[in-house]
């Protein structure tokens, strides 16, 4: 279309082109030849400069078009956020799948975390579930891998989970291996690196470097036989002479960035 369209007024220029040049050897004084001339090549460039000025008005976005594109620009990327967003917690359910297909006694509600204090020093977050969504104190946290932790504050739209690492933690744990059972706990001194203790061992225990260690479900507040993590050594305390095993945990507890929260479980298997 433009290009028929610059055709038609090259064809327009040139025979205004000659007209002119044929118009400038007509003398000043020749009257009615010069009027006829004039008036023949003036009012058809009038009305091609009309016709150009209405062609491009008709075919030149209105105002109201822009608005009603704009509007549709940010329909579609909220679409495309919801999809998104749908998308992230599909692969979340698909990622939990299995623990529940395997744990049918559970409750369970999938969780992301939102934040991390600069002032925790056992990698605790706070999640994006609460009270509402059933959460609990003492809820158990856990990833496919393994254990994460444990509920230990609660708000209507958030809770706050504290670690494996974190010396406040006290579950119960077995190796099933060679049936020494202790209590997982955090420390200072390994923290750091991502491990954890299994104390309170028995002192003629048979554990060994590579053990898997899981959650013997001693006082029935956490759900039994989920993976904790494995055996990196064991040692003796300075000041007790007991030994205890360092534990790496399966799951990485400083980086993790969604998890599943146990909010009820069948206490007597």
């Amino acid at each position: 279309m433009k290009g028929l369209i610059r055709k038609r007024s090259l064809r327009v220029l040139v025979i205004i082109l000659c007209l002119l040049s044929i118009l400038s050897f007509v003398p000043a004084g020749g009257g009615n030849a010069g009027s006829f001339l004039a008036s023949f090549v003036i009012t058809p460039v009038q009305r091609l400069s009309a016709g150009w000025t209405g062609c491009h008005a008709d075919t030149a976005p209105s105002q109201k078009s822009i608005e009603e594109l704009e509007e549709e620009i940010v329909r579609l990327n909220d679409m495309l956020a919801d999809y998104y967003g749908m998308k992230a917690e599909n692969e979340e359910f698909h990622k939990f799948y299995g623990i529940k297909k395997e744990n049918t006694d559970f409750s369970v509600v999938t969780a992301s975390v939102i934040g991390r204090s600069p002032d925790e020093n056992f990698y605790g977050f706070t999640l994006d579930r609460g009270s509402m969504d059933g959460v609990k104190v003492n809820d158990t946290v856990m990833t496919e891998k393994g254990l994460v932790g444990w509920v230990c504050e609660t708000a209507p739209a958030s809770c706050i989970v504290k670690t494996l690492l974190s010396p406040d933690t006290h579950i119960g744990a077995a190796v099933k291996r060679t049936s020494d059972s202790g209590i997982i706990t955090g420390s200072a001194s390994v923290s750091d690196d991502g491990l954890t203790c299994l104390v309170n061992i028995p002192a003629e225990n048979r554990l060994e470097k590579g053990d898997i260690a899981v959650t013997s479900g001693y006082g029935g507040i956490f759900p039994k036989n989920i993976k904790i993590g494995k055996v990196s050594c064991i040692s003796l305390d300075g000041l007790t002479g007991m030994p205890f095993a360092v534990i790496e945990p399966f799951e990485e507890l400083r980086t993790v960035s969604s998890v599943l929260i146990v909010t009820d479980f069948d206490k007597k298997r």
